[in-house]
């Protein structure tokens, strides 16, 4: 079996809690197993990686139930589990002030008569803007903490933390709602900390923000042409019967005050562009932007917003139509929240591509609720060791001289790669074999494992 170093074992033993005595040996197995398999990361390959030394046989029982049950009758949960990763993550990296918390979903492909939890669904990797494709597989509904990186504030990592199943069927909760769900589980685990959501145009809604939990600030996407009021409600004329106005006139659209302020030759008034500068998407931007404040019944009902119309004067960006639950946020501030979003895309990136998490193929509930959430949890775990104290060690230093210009520290597979070759030469010292031939093995083995990374 591969030895866990000491850096990852010190994170990994803050998470004994969440488990029994032979769970909590079982998970570490299984972690470093998932994470040096180098090739498809189903269950018995996984279990194949983890007893190197024993070859099982399919033909009969191979000694790997033990790897199975750990997700389809082991007794510990996923929310207790994200519990721990949470309060390890915000406390080992040091996240002061708010927290912001970034919510999507994906698509993991799968197919079987006999998995539970199947359906049809939008593929967003396939979809174009004029077609929408479908596929069979696993919605899932992640929410994860975006932090910026201590040493490179620039970028922006996300770090899931809960993954909720969506469930085919119109009786089952919706995306918003388990986001909700979600969302309220993270306020419950640090009570008085001021939450920041982050979430797309389909977050964006009545099952998700209505009403908005105290403590939590909403940042998202909303549609050019939404119907908005004024938030000050007109006076009604003396003597006139019946229901007092709750509104106000009807205001600009975002498309529609983003060209009114295209046509405002002096730049001055409330329908004008602003210059301001932000940090987006790893570097710093020269934007315009356009700020008011409106009322949208349709999905907030009368509590008013802080709308902020986005334009990128060289043109690489297309206009973006944001709002903020804040009414004192500012135009950059909202900006840089939304943001953030990104990294969430990054996160689905990387977890299909780099820990293949689209390859175990589990066909009972408890197994199929429990595995994809803990892979992505894995990859925070992952990613905090490597921030805390796995940049320091002499094999991330070999690791960054081989970087080429299109590479980044900060991406999971070179986070990967670090705790591959550290535990490799962990596992495999000198009283493995003669000296010839263990110097030999360790070569073909970081060979082989570069070249799967």
């Amino acid at each position: 079996m591969w030895t866990m170093i000491p850096s990852l074992a010190a994170v990994v033993q803050a998470l004994a809690p969440a488990f029994t005595d032979p769970s909590f040996m079982t998970y570490g197995q299984l972690l470093l197993g998932w994470l040096l398999c180098p090739g498809n990361h189903t269950l018995y390959r996984v279990g194949q990686a983890i007893r190197a030394d024993d070859e099982p046989c399919r033909a009969g029982r191979h000694g790997l139930d033990v790897y199975y049950n750990f997700f389809a009758r082991s007794g510990w949960t996923v929310s207790g589990l994200a519990y721990r990763v949470a309060v390890l993550a915000v406390t080992t990296l040091k996240v002061f002030g708010p927290l912001y918390l970034v919510v999507d979903d994906t698509l993991l492909h799968k197919r079987g008569l006999t998995v539970w939890g199947l359906g049809w669904f939008r593929d967003a990797v396939a979809s174009t803007r004029k077609r929408v494709a479908t596929a069979s597989g696993h919605n899932w509904v992640v929410l994860g903490l975006a932090v910026p990186v201590p040493f490179c504030p620039n970028h922006i990592l996300c770090l899931p933390l809960l993954a909720r199943l969506h469930l085919p069927g119109k009786a089952q909760p919706s995306c918003a709602r388990l986001a909700r769900q979600m969302l309220l589980e993270v306020q419950g685990w640090f009570p008085g900390r001021e939450l920041v959501l982050v979430g797309d145009g389909a977050y964006a809604c009545r099952a998700a923000l209505d009403p908005l939990p105290a403590g939590v600030t909403f940042v998202g996407r909303l549609r050019g042409d939404a119907a908005l009021y004024d938030p000050r409600p007109a006076r009604a004329a003396p003597g006139r019967r019946g229901p007092k106005a709750k509104k106000g006139a009807r205001l600009p659209g975002p498309k529609e005050a983003a060209a009114k302020a295209d046509r405002s030759r002096s730049g001055q008034g409330p329908w004008a562009w602003q210059e301001v500068t932000v940090t987006a998407y790893g570097r710093s931007r020269r934007l315009r932007a356009l700020a008011y404040t409106a009322v949208w019944p349709r999905v907030l009902g009368l509590v008013p917003v802080r709308l902020v119309v986005v334009r990128d004067p060289e043109g690489k960006l297309a206009d973006a139509y944001l709002f903020s639950t804040d009414l004192g946020a500012t135009a950059a501030w909202v900006i840089e929240a939304f943001a953030r979003r990104w990294s969430i895309e990054v996160l689905f990136r990387a977890s299909k591509q780099v820990l293949d998490i689209e390859a175990p193929q589990q066909r009972c509930r408890q197994a199929v609720e429990k595995l994809a959430p803990w892979a992505w949890l894995t990859q925070t775990v992952l990613t905090v060791w490597y921030l805390s104290g796995g940049r320091d060690l002499p094999e991330a230093e070999r690791e960054r001289e081989l970087m080429g210009p299109w590479d980044s520290e900060w991406s999971l597979r070179h986070m990967l790669k670090v705790l591959r070759r550290a535990t490799l030469d962990a596992t495999i010292n000198i009283t493995s074999a003669a000296a010839s031939e263990i110097q030999q093995m360790m070569q073909a083995l970081k060979n082989l494992v570069n070249h799967a990374a």
